[in-house]
């Protein structure tokens, strides 16, 4: 295990949903640990057993959040990648940010201790403190120790859609004249009267009543219409695929360290191998390398604090010491 990590939430029920996820994840449940100050006993005790540190900053901040209400959700971390993991479930679930809180009880009245809000990060909203805190509880650095945190911008790229043009076609009805030539025809009934002088027959049917009838009939003109497609009007459109670079610019914040000369007797007298073993447990540059990578580095920084002691004299009281803490974490 290489440390702990933990966030604040609002209620039991939205903790035990990131002690499920964390579950779910591949976290063993043993590894998981929800606790509150309203279950009995001391909570602070409670943190205490996790995270092996005291800063009264730390007890005070998360004992008034406890007070309020606040439920805590502690995972131990094996490695990078579970960190990782982690951190991402705990953000899912909006820890509370102390942060923030703090500075919202101290305009209500509280009193703790001004620093608090500096060194309990644990449960800030943002997954970059989040991160720092973890990484501070995670070293077990001793109460009042400064973290300053190394920040670094990435640049991400997304994609949206917006309207450069288009085409958009009407369709309307209009009217207009027309003229066609059609021949119609049309019947007239004539009478004409002649003088003649004969003898009568029997066609004629002398003294015979009858009537005889000749209709007249005309053509006219009868319209239609058929509606007939003659022409179509097809809209296509066609996809191009183009690369675009993107240029900005990403910040980061280093942070050098410089080493301030002083007397040589003075230095060499106050080394204390079970300090120097601590720091560089704590120091991230060294997190998961074992000494034989590891010894250069440390030498270098050995000889440039304490010029008046003999590597050779103290590097294996050093490696055990180093080789002991590891064992614990």
């Amino acid at each position: 295990m290489t440390g702990k990590i933990v966030g604040f939430y609002d209620s039991r029920n939205t903790a035990e949903k990131v002690e499920n996820d964390l579950v779910n994840a591949g976290f063993s449940r043993s590894d998981v640990h929800v606790f509150s100050g309203t279950e009995g006993g001391s909570f602070w005790d409670d943190v205490k057993s996790f995270f092996g540190f005291a800063d009264e900053s730390d007890r005070e901040l998360y004992g008034e959040a406890a007070r309020r209400g606040s439920v805590a959700v502690s995972v131990d971390l094996s490695d990078t990648n579970s960190e990782t993991r982690a951190l991402q479930i705990l953000e899912r679930y909006k820890p509370i940010d102390l942060d923030r809180s703090a500075a919202e009880w101290r305009q209500q009245g509280w009193s703790g201790h001004a620093a608090a809000a500096t060194t309990a990060t644990a449960s800030r909203a943002s997954a970059a403190a989040t991160t720092n805190r973890a990484t501070a509880q995670t070293s077990g650095t001793a109460a009042g120790s400064t973290v300053i945190p190394v920040v670094e911008e990435e640049l991400r790229v997304g994609k949206r859609q917006v309207r450069t043009g288009g085409i958009r076609v009407y369709s309307k009805v209009t009217e207009k004249p027309v003229e066609e030539q059609v021949q119609l025809r049309q019947e007239h009934v004539s009478v004409q009267r002649r003088p003649t002088d004969r003898p009568v027959t029997d066609a004629d049917r002398a003294f015979s009543e009858r009537t005889i009838e000749a209709t007249e009939t005309a053509e006219q003109a009868v319209v239609s219409k058929e509606a007939r497609v003659v022409e179509e009007v097809t809209l296509n459109k066609n996809v191009e695929q183009t690369t675009q670079t993107v240029r900005d610019k990403v910040r980061r914040s280093d942070v050098a360290v410089e080493q301030m000369a002083g007397d040589a007797h003075a230095r060499s007298a106050t080394f204390a191998p079970d300090q120097f073993v601590a720091e560089l447990a704590s120091d991230q540059r060294y997190r998961g390398r074992d000494w034989t990578t590891l010894e250069p580095d440390v030498r270098k920084t050995f000889e440039q604090r304490y010029p008046g002691n003999k590597w050779d004299q103290v590097k294996d009281t050093i490696r055990q010491g180093y080789d002991k803490v590891r064992q614990k974490v």
